[in-house]
């Protein structure tokens, strides 16, 4: 978040792109030695069929593995039939490219492109930058263009706050949203499940924003 919405192109690639084209990490805040699903969001007006992507990702911080296999979830509309192919190269990056056996495009509205799942060691230190970059995305006419490379800024959460569902460090209206969200569109980005369990009954539903909301008029 918080970075600057122009977009740079590829010199090989002669195409007219908008500020609107740009795939980042919003920055979040995590526990340390706790998972958490993070979205990777891409701003787009056009569709596209495939892109590559290396995430820098700094010591600390993992993405969760399975049987050698990093969990990647790919989310965008229209991309039933994607694959991801995620590689660890010797450069520290995570390389991530994805294909797709027809032509089927990613939608032309932004949105959650892919979701992480990432660790935090019990010895990670923040404040600390994820990098994403060499970004390209190859369009519906084969045209290729490189995206702007983008950070993404970490916090280490001090203490749990119960309702800080975005883990802002504060609870409010935007926690109630935060929720609500999740509920509606399954959005986990800086989005802390536990927090969200504002009535402590091991789950996250419409009685937490119920909870929240009775939490905030009583000024709790």
């Amino acid at each position: 978040m918080r970075r600057s919405l122009l977009v740079a192109v590829t010199a090989m690639v002669a195409i007219n792109l908008v500020a609107a084209n740009r795939f980042y990490l919003p920055d979040f805040v995590i526990a340390a030695g706790e998972t958490m699903q993070v979205a990777m969001i891409l701003e787009n007006d056009e569709p596209f069929t495939a892109f590559q992507t290396d995430l820098m990702l700094p010591q600390g911080l993992t993405v969760v593995q399975d049987d050698g296999d990093y969990l990647l979830d790919l989310t965008a509309r229209n991309a039933s039939d994607q694959t991801i192919i995620s590689k660890l190269r010797e450069d520290g990056a995570l390389r991530m490219v994805s294909f797709c056996m027809s032509v089927r495009p990613y939608s032309g509205n932004s949105g959650a492109l892919v979701v992480l799942n990432l660790h935090a060691d019990e010895g990670f230190t923040a404040p600390a930058t994820i990098g994403l970059k060499f970004s390209f995305f190859t369009t519906v006419d084969g045209d290729e263009f490189i995206l702007q490379e983008e950070t993404c800024d970490v916090q280490l959460l001090a203490q749990q706050i119960k309702g800080d569902a975005n883990v802002d460090g504060m609870v409010s209206i935007g926690d109630v949203t935060c929720i609500i969200d999740y509920l509606l569109a399954g959005c986990q980005s800086s989005f802390h499940t536990e927090n969200a369990d504002v009535n402590n009954d091991g789950t996250v539903s419409i009685a937490d924003v119920t909870a929240l909301i009775d939490q905030l008029l009583q000024g709790n």
